[in-house]
C-alpha cells in the first residue's frame, strides 16, 4: 500500500474516532472534514481496501468496540455509546452480524 493511501486511511480513522466521541458518524462528515465530496471518498476506500465507505467506517467502530469489550471494564451499554451507537441493541445486532458473536460473549472471550 502507497504511504499516500496509508495516510488517507489514517486521517478517515482518525475523524471516525473523533465523530464516535460525538455520536455522529458517517460518511457525510467525513467528506466535509476532509473538503471532498462523498463519491470522491467512496471511490478512494474501495479503491484502497475493497470496502465501500460505509462498510469501512463500520470496521473502524467494530475494532474500536472489540478493544473496549477485551479491556473489560465497561459495560455493553456504555461501549455502544462510546463507538457511536445511541441504541445499545441495534449495536449488539450489529457486533453480532459483523464479528460472528454477541459483544457480551466478546467481552467473556478478553477477560481469559
Amino acid at each position: 500500500m502507497k504511504k499516500e493511501d496509508k495516510d488517507f486511511l489514517k486521517q478517515v480513522e482518525k475523524l471516525v474516532y473523533e465523530q464516535m466521541k460525538q455520536k455522529h458518524v458517517n460518511c457525510d462528515t467525513v467528506c466535509e472534514s476532509l473538503g471532498i465530496t462523498n463519491q470522491c471518498l467512496r471511490r478512494r476506500i474501495f479503491a484502497i481496501t475493497g470496502h465501500t465507505g460505509g462498510k469501512y467506517l463500520l470496521t473502524i467502530r467494530m475494532k474500536y468496540a472489540k478493544e473496549l469489550l477485551a479491556k473489560g471494564k465497561y459495560p455493553i451499554s456504555l461501549v455502544a455509546l462510546k463507538c457511536g451507537y445511541d441504541d445499545a441493541n441495534n449495536f449488539s445486532r450489529t457486533f453480532k452480524r459483523e464479528v460472528g458473536m454477541k459483544p457480551s460473549e466478546y467481552a467473556e472471550n478478553g477477560k481469559k
